[in-house]
């Protein structure tokens, strides 16, 4: 029984944390997950939201958004819906050089201080946010995609 208190006060926390600029007949939750799966999908948006608040905002704002040509929008983020792993080398290494094709004239900061499940945390948030469906990013996933880095 406490379990399922847990569970309804875990979604209720997720529902509270879910982007106010989502529409609000979008769930941040796929449907297709069971029990354990959900409270697992549940942790990692809660905690990658406050990862992100501390560590990406500043840049990309709470709408994630961007501003302008300086800081690019995480909303439908081909870089990011196309292939996890460059997301994860760009979390935790930054980039050197400005991205090809484009304006941007701010290169990202390293964030090495992020271990590998802060770094799927923040990468499911972002990826399950803003209309944004990429579904649950595991530590292990990150962990291969960092070891395949060439940005460092």
């Amino acid at each position: 029984m406490s379990n399922n208190y847990l569970f309804l006060f875990s979604l209720f926390i997720l529902i509270l944390s879910c982007n106010s600029y989502q529409k609000p007949s979008e769930s941040c939750l796929p449907e297709n997950l069971d029990k354990a799966s959900k409270m697992k999908f549940t942790q990692y948006l809660i905690q990658g939201k406050i990862l992100y608040n501390n560590n990406c905002t500043h840049c990309h704002q709470n709408s994630g958004k961007g501003f302008r040509k300086l800081y690019p929008s995480l909303i439908s983020s081909t870089a990011l819906m196309d292939n996890i792993g460059p997301a994860a080398c760009l979390v935790k290494y930054g980039t050197i050089h400005s991205q090809k094709n484009s304006n941007i004239s701010i290169p990202m900061p390293a964030k090495t201080e992020l271990n590998n499940l802060e770094i799927a945390e923040i990468l499911t948030y972002i990826g399950n946010s803003w209309g944004n469906r990429t579904g649950f990013i595991s530590v292990k996933k990150v962990a291969t995609s960092l070891v395949n880095c060439t940005t460092h």
